[in-house]
């Protein structure tokens, strides 16, 4: 008779803990709708033409619940590249055409800026800019960044590429 208790004991306690993992894993499922979105444009031979002083990046957003991060990594070649700075103006541009922008400034001077990082092998570096540490994008559909880097009218070399990092965030309370 014991053995017959133990059994079903033992059988409530494998129906409970699958019944757990499954509810657990849908809830899960439902918080990861908005996954984080990567958009790379990369420069031939290194070299950030004057012609492509504005760089269009779209992307897409389905999920309207949350706020969103918005940064940009710049792959770099420490030994090639000679600015001190770059001046920069991102635009983002709604799928109904309103627009907000935020100016900024890449820093290259490694004792002042901890935000570069070593990139792999070699003098490759990254540098990261937030653009929009916490962005409502309550309408669903195409966005896009206009990218301006406000330069000379010279190529600039030792540039790699240039990633826009859209990452979702948890929805503050208000």
């Amino acid at each position: 008779m014991k053995k017959h208790n133990a059994k079903h004991l033992f059988l409530y306690a494998v129906i409970i803990l699958i019944s757990s993992v499954l509810i657990i894993g849908c809830q899960n499922r439902k918080n990861k709708n908005a996954v984080e979105i990567s958009v790379m444009h990369n420069f031939p031979n290194t070299n950030w033409t004057y012609d492509e002083q504005v760089l269009d990046m779209p992307f897409n957003i389905t999920d309207t619940t949350k706020d969103y991060r918005i940064e940009f990594v710049l792959n770099y070649d420490s030994t090639t590249n000679v600015l001190e700075e770059l001046p920069v103006t991102i635009t983002l541009i709604y799928p109904d055409g309103q627009e907000t922008y935020v100016t900024s400034i890449f820093d290259f001077n490694k004792e002042t800026n901890k935000n570069i990082m070593p990139a792999g092998n070699g003098s490759a570096c990254n540098i990261n800019l937030v653009a929009f540490p916490r962005k409502s994008l309550s309408q669903s559909g195409e966005y896009h960044i206009s990218f301006y880097r406000k330069a000379e009218k010279f190529d600039n070399y030792g540039f790699n590429s240039l990633t826009l990092k859209v990452l979702p965030l948890k929805k503050e309370k208000r």
